[in-house]
């Protein structure tokens, strides 16, 4: 068994070899970043009185330099990383499952592959082992050192949504369906290049569609009330610094009832409403707040939209086992020439 698998990484030890390295360098590229912002070995309470900036109460002058220097080292190198997070993972499981039969195909040993062999299947899974376990090792841990600075920008008040599926478990999902993608068209084709550079399409249009859904999804979500204010108090509903992902406005009524914002101004007297501003109605909103209704401040927050993991996950993971099946069909059944 191990003899097989080594002359598979031998034979496949380019595209191997390269996402391989190119995962264990982003991981170690995490790691080093993660260690240069331990390095500055800013106090809990200037975290804390970071975070205070958003709510309006300032930032003490003893935390500006580490701030600036926070923000520097995960505004630049970090957000290069998690650049580097978006395609990643599709390359790596298109280098390593593109070649497993196209090159056998291409090459014209796929019939004494298979007929050495005795099982296609058989065949095809001793294929697979090896290169999915190194690649999947490699892209677990750039994912696992990308989780580990991704924690610590959330840590400074970032946004844990803007950067899902670019570290942790959903990277492993998107290579697991983008290796089995890759496998699927490269058996229909026979042919490396143009297999790679369909996979590379498709992918693309995957995860266009992907998004796509994910921000009707999004949209689809039932805000929470972030605060409400009147003219004399503001009395805050849940934690004032909540990271909202997806914000609105509404109102509540004297007697309780919520309203959306277009119900609100529809109480508004016509003489009012039709001499004020279309687009921040500041005379519509002191008249409502006169008569008692109170803003209400709506958002979806980063808790909340991170209810789309689970999602994810599954979408790339189905994309890859419904192409590793497929892939599993067409070798069973394609003559090897």
């Amino acid at each position: 068994m191990f003899a097989a698998a080594r002359v598979t990484l031998k034979q496949h030890r380019f595209e191997v070899g390269a996402g391989a390295l190119a995962a264990i360098i982003l991981g170690v590229s995490a790691l080093v970043i993660e260690y240069r912002l331990r390095a500055l070995n800013v106090p809990p309470d200037c975290i804390d009185n970071f975070l205070g900036k958003i709510d309006g109460t300032g930032v003490a002058a003893a935390c500006t330099g580490p701030m600036r220097a926070w923000a520097e080292i995960i505004g630049v190198e970090g957000g290069l990383i998690f650049g580097v997070m978006k395609y990643l993972p599709f390359a790596i499981g298109l280098l390593g499952g593109v070649p497993i039969v196209a090159r056998e195909l291409e090459a014209r040993t796929a019939q004494t592959a298979w007929s050495l062999s005795g099982s296609r299947l058989r065949w095809l899974l001793r294929q697979m082992a090896p290169i999915l376990i190194l690649l999947g090792v490699s892209v677990t841990f750039a994912a696992l050192a990308a989780s580990v600075l991704q924690a610590s920008n959330v840590a400074w008040g970032g946004f844990a949504y803007f950067d899902l599926g670019l570290h942790g478990p959903l990277v492993v999902a998107r290579a697991f369906g983008a290796f089995g993608l890759g496998l699927l068209i490269g058996a229909l084709l026979g042919r490396t290049l143009p297999a790679f550079v369909l996979g590379g399409a498709l992918s693309l249009a995957i995860v266009f569609a992907v998004g796509n859904v994910q921000d009707a999804w999004l949209r689809g979500l039932d805000p929470i009330i972030i605060y409400e204010t009147s003219f004399e108090d503001a009395e805050p509903i849940v934690d004032p610094l909540a990271r909202v992902v997806q914000s609105g406005w509404g109102w509540r009524a004297p007697d309780g009832v919520q309203l959306s914002f277009a119900e609100g101004l529809a109480r508004v007297p016509r003489e009012v409403f039709e001499r004020d501003d279309p687009v921040q109605y500041p005379e519509s909103t002191a008249w409502l707040h006169g008569q008692g209704y109170k803003s209400l401040a709506l958002g979806v927050t980063d808790e909340i939209a991170m209810g789309w993991a689970p999602y994810d996950a599954l979408v790339y993971s189905l994309v890859g086992a419904a192409s590793v099946a497929g892939a599993i069909v067409v070798v069973n059944r394609r003559r090897p020439t």
